[in-house]
């Protein structure tokens, strides 16, 4: 690395800076973005599934499929959001991860600049020596936060992207079975009310 470019203990501190900066404001978004995420409403949708699929009765078949129109339609709705928001996830990791490549080289620098030793002739050398230790020291904080950010979105993102598939098996599977249940009681209502009328009719013959 060029010597010349830290002349003082100044210069010193503004190595690195600006890719330390980037990196901070995306990992403060990344925090607010995760730690704001909430499913609650999808799980409370399943909640709902549940209370219909357990509902083996006949009464209120009407209500239950109009129920089960709305959550169809609901869910479809939250795995497609679900799904954009692993896709913004994925871009944002992308981005955090170029900003560390791009931090490590400014680390390497700063390694490179402490193993030449301190510079002779140069009054400030001590001074600027020592700060270019601390600056590396927090240059590889700042990237051991932008790599534990990395997996904790890894992590967010295989979330909602379980989340996606678990709405995908309900609606290939669950809503298809209760639509089935709830037309067999839809004939068999029908079928006793046939019957009855029937036997009204020869009673009253």
């Amino acid at each position: 690395m060029n010597r010349d470019e830290y002349t003082s203990p100044v210069s010193v501190l503004s190595h690195g800076l600006d890719k330390q900066n980037r990196l901070a404001s995306l990992n403060a978004l990344l925090s607010e973005r995760i730690n704001n995420s909430d499913q609650s409403s999808i799980h409370r949708m399943f909640d709902e599934l549940l209370s219909i699929a357990e509902d083996a009765g006949s009464s209120g078949l009407a209500e239950k499929e109009e129920r089960l129109d709305t959550l169809s339609g609901k869910l479809s709705r939250s795995r497609i959001e679900l799904l954009k928001e692993a896709e913004l996830l994925d871009a944002m990791r992308m981005t955090n991860d170029s900003y560390i490549s791009a931090l490590e080289d400014d680390i390497t620098k700063a390694q490179e600049y402490l193993k030449a030793g301190i510079e002779d002739g140069n009054p400030d050398a001590r001074v600027i020596y020592d700060t270019m230790e601390k600056r590396l020291q927090e240059l590889s904080v700042t990237r051991s936060v932008g790599i534990s950010f990395s997996e904790q979105i890894k992590y967010s993102r295989s979330n909602l992207l379980s989340l996606s598939e678990r709405i995908r098996d309900v609606q290939m599977n669950l809503i298809p079975l209760l639509r089935g249940r709830m037309s067999a009681e839809a004939s068999k209502v029908t079928c006793d009310a046939l019957r009855t009328m029937i036997v009204n009719i020869f009673r009253g013959a």
